[in-house]
């Protein structure tokens, strides 16, 4: 997803996808870019970071999966990977479908462009399409992209969000951008959210959902680390992992707040509960 540039004495904000975990300072805040983070929780795979300045936690790992099959391979998806992909569709699309009169709610989708930033195998864009939607989905992973054209017919992007493609080209086009389980995952979730609104048109939406770190279950989790010094650490396992577009960050509710407002968005609803079981925050949004 989205990488640091080379100077690390510069924002956060411009970078390329040049740079891997071993290049990356993790004492570097990925939220503020202050040098005030240390490592707060060490798991048995990855260090959770912690930033004294603005109290974000952050793993230290950056992905670097290519979003193609290697040059000149044959790869393609299997039907063990269809197999698992489809079993899943079921229970990504009742939730999807609580989404969708989510987005309705607010936007009149017939005729209107929309985003999907992480669209996975693609049944959001499909259901936006149903719509009446102009939608259009970018997915990094080739074996997704595979999987949404052949059941669906939607064609999706392996373009990421920085790319010149959007960055360039889609300056204020879309009505909609979406993120659903998406913001945890990305490298750098700041630098994604403002690609989000560069996308936007003026009183364009965003819509968004995240875990949210200072929910009960997560409290639980720490309590866990420390109660054990650190050996029983398998809850805060769970919540993070150095594999590919796993979990590299979790946000507070007041984080993401001041994120969004400080990239120049109006917030207009937001839902969360510290005791909900899915430990998750929505956040609607709209461009200014």
């Amino acid at each position: 997803m989205n990488l640091p540039q080379d100077d690390l004495t510069s924002q956060p904000t411009e970078i390329t996808k040049d740079v891997q975990t071993a290049d990356y300072d993790f004492h570097r805040c990925k939220l503020c870019a202050e040098y005030a983070a240390s490592p707060k929780y060490r798991l048995k795979k990855t260090t959770v970071y912690a930033c004294a300045a603005c109290g974000f936690h952050f793993i230290n790992h950056l992905d670097s999966v290519p979003s193609e099959p290697p040059c000149g391979s044959t790869l393609t998806l299997d039907r063990k990977s269809w197999d698992y992909i489809e079993g899943r569709l079921p229970a990504s699309e009742t939730q999807l479908r609580k989404n969708l009169l989510l987005v309705k709610r607010h936007v009149s989708l017939t005729g209107a462009t929309c985003l999907d930033i992480g669209a996975g195998a693609g049944m959001f864009v499909h259901l936006l399409t149903e719509s009446g939607a102009f939608a259009h989905g970018i997915e990094p992973q080739w074996i997704f992209r595979e999987f949404a054209q052949r059941k669906f017919g939607v064609e999706l992007n392996g373009e990421t969000i920085d790319a010149p493609r959007w960055q360039q080209e889609c300056v204020g086009y879309f009505d909609v951008v979406t993120l659903w389980d998406v913001f945890e995952h990305v490298d750098f979730p700041a630098e994604t959210l403002r690609n989000a609104y560069n996308v936007l048109k003026p009183g364009g939406w965003l819509f968004l959902d995240t875990p949210r770190r200072d929910a009960l279950f997560y409290r639980i989790c720490e309590w866990s680390y420390r109660l054990s010094s650190g050996a029983n650490s398998r809850l805060l396992e769970s919540l993070y992992s150095p594999l590919p577009y796993r979990h590299k960050q979790i946000f507070t509710c007041r984080q993401l707040l001041k994120l969004a407002g400080e990239t120049g968005f109006s917030v207009t609803h937001l839902r969360s509960s510290l005791f909900q079981p899915h430990n998750k925050m929505v956040l609607v949004c709209r461009k200014s």
